[in-house]
């Protein structure tokens, strides 16, 4: 469902709605009726000690894990962790590193990091955002608009001293996935392809509007975590020239316990809010 376009921008907001439980599809399962769909789909990914920068642990990063190992034949195994540990390192002393040559038993035929700026609220490794670019014939479900998987690490709310703190670094990261995507989009597709790749634009991102469980120990409303990804985002899309031409956030109902004995529905009607503002 189409809500409105960013404030000064052509670029269109939509809601989308569970279609087989509480949880939004990670990747189409069945193709967009717009062909020309390129999407870049966000997997809140982890920063557990030992874990850092991989899949399969629980949540929305164990669903795509669940997805791609299946798809790409990896179960039992870790090669984003390894990719993403790469380009981390050849991020050492800069905020961006690619590599576009992987082996055959890689999934991806590009990738790319983008560290948040120095000035940013963010510590540690929260707001490293990833691009993975599927290869060609190894795409979720076979569907060409399931282009890639964008990596975030996100904020981690034990490492700040107040709750505006953890906000304000779940803006930058915000700001930081539109960031990635423009850097990839404008210096590494079309004719700008590196290794004779035939690289495609992002124009649509598929991205989660909640934080919880241990990385949410400030216990802050979904409303008030939606607000700030949403704000991140819109500051960044007033940019020049993206590629993007739609944002869609999930709208991932979750259970508010209004009593011991009975639970309510709630969804995201802040976003609806915000975008009339």
């Amino acid at each position: 469902m189409i809500i409105n376009k960013f404030p000064g921008t052509h670029i269109t907001a939509e809601l989308l709605n569970p279609k087989h439980s509480n949880f939004c599809e990670v990747f189409y399962e069945s193709p967009p009726l717009q062909p020309e769909v390129v999407m870049g789909s966000v997997n809140a990914g982890t920063s557990y000690t030992g874990s850092l920068f991989e899949m399969g642990q629980e949540g929305m990063t164990g669903a795509f894990y669940g997805i791609l190992s299946v798809q790409q034949n990896f179960v039992g195994k870790h090669p984003y962790q390894k990719i993403h540990k790469t380009l981390h390192r050849l991020a050492e002393n800069k905020e961006t590193a690619h590599i576009d040559n992987f082996d055959s038993d890689f999934g991806v035929q590009f990738a790319l990091v983008q560290k948040p700026p120095l000035d940013t609220a963010c510590i540690d490794f929260d707001g490293t955002v990833f691009v993975d670019i599927f290869k060609d014939h190894l795409r979720p479900y076979q569907i060409d608009a399931n282009y890639a998987m964008i990596y975030v690490v996100p904020p981690l709310a034990d490492l700040y001293s107040t709750p505006n703190d953890f906000l304000n670094a779940i803006e930058d990261t915000a700001e930081n996935i539109i960031r990635a995507v423009m850097y990839y989009n404008k210096n590494f597709t079309l004719e700008k392809s590196p290794n004779s790749l035939n690289l495609k634009p992002i124009n649509t991102i598929r991205v989660c509007l909640f934080s919880t469980g241990y990385f949410n120990t400030f216990q802050m409303s979904h409303d008030q975590i939606a607000s700030y990804i949403y704000h991140g985002i819109a500051s960044q899309l007033h940019s020049a020239e993206t590629y993007i031409t739609n944002v869609q956030f999930e709208n991932n109902y979750h259970e508010v316990m209004a009593t011991g004995l009975k639970s309510e529905t709630q969804d995201f009607n802040i976003l609806r809010k915000l975008m009339a503002e």
